[in-house]
């Protein structure tokens, strides 16, 4: 059996993805994901002064949030990319490099097969709305090398998106373990006495001298 589009697909978009990890390195693709958090911490901490700032200059208090964001946002992403590349070429240029370029190799497959879960995702969603379930999805898809990976891999990753979602731990149950800990924290009912099980002083016999 030959490739199907699917697994066509997927192979360019993992291929992809390594290839521009080994080109990268493990190191600078690591901290071009610290370039986001940097950004979520920019808007937290300075995305209402400068909305404030800019409101003597835009009309409309949304435009100046968008602005601030747009700005914000930017500048933080920019000053982190510049960071990993600077701190990525000099791993790369050092006797590390080759091990640096593997890992980095490594790592974009990962994240294109994570990229590729997620569009998978979104496909199957679509198309088990328009045809019915998730019985009648196309031959195509459903006869694809990569189908049992994707779809394993994409109902895992939507599992995890529902536990955090409802609030529930994803991994293992925490609604068994704070049972099991409230029941063995629960106090134990005391046993009321009965005739059966009291016990009765024992009379000392009386000793006979002879």
């Amino acid at each position: 059996m030959g490739l199907h589009t699917l697994d066509i697909l997927v192979l360019l978009g993992v291929g992809a993805t390594a290839a521009f990890g080994w080109m990268r390195g493990f190191v600078c693709e690591v901290l071009s994901l610290f370039a986001w958090v940097l950004v979520v911490f920019a808007l937290k901490l300075v995305h209402a002064p400068v909305t404030q700032a800019l409101s003597g200059i835009i009309a409309t208090p949304t435009g100046a949030a968008v602005l601030a964001f747009a700005l914000i946002a930017g500048a933080a992403w920019f000053a982190g990319r510049m960071l990993a590349q600077s701190i990525g070429k000099r791993t790369r240029t050092s006797i590390l490099g080759p091990l640096d370029r593997a890992m980095g190799f490594g790592f974009g497959a990962l994240k294109g097969l994570i990229l590729a879960s997620l569009a998978f995702l979104l496909l199957v969603l679509v198309t088990d709305t328009a045809a019915g379930g998730p019985k009648q999805r196309p031959l195509w898809l459903t006869k694809a090398r990569t189908y049992p990976l994707l779809n394993a891999t994409s109902a895992y990753v939507a599992d995890v998106i529902g536990k955090r979602r409802s609030g529930q731990a994803m991994f293992g149950s925490s609604d068994n373990s704070n049972d099991a800990v409230e029941n063995d924290s629960a106090p134990e009912p005391k046993s009321t006495p009965t005739s059966a099980n009291v016990k009765r002083p024992v009379k000392p016999k009386p000793h006979v001298s002879r």
